[in-house]
């Protein structure tokens, strides 16, 4: 299991100044489940990751049909 400042550090390298991918999204869902159920910080990062994720469909270019 991660600890909170290493899942910290972790979550900042991911997004600081980065393109958001699917690829980052993948990697920041990956650190989120290797948190302990019970932390504080889960729960923080699993809402972050879920507004982060609907921001970046939002911006995704649409498809014509």
């Amino acid at each position: 299991m991660l600890n909170e400042r290493d899942a910290s550090q972790t979550w900042r390298q991911l997004f600081r100044g980065q393109i958001i991918t699917s690829q980052t999204l993948a990697k920041a869902a990956s650190l989120v489940d290797e948190l302990p159920p019970e932390s504080p910080l889960r729960l923080r990062l699993a809402t972050e990751l879920g507004e982060i994720r609907s921001l970046h469909q939002e911006q995704r270019p649409k498809k014509k049909c």
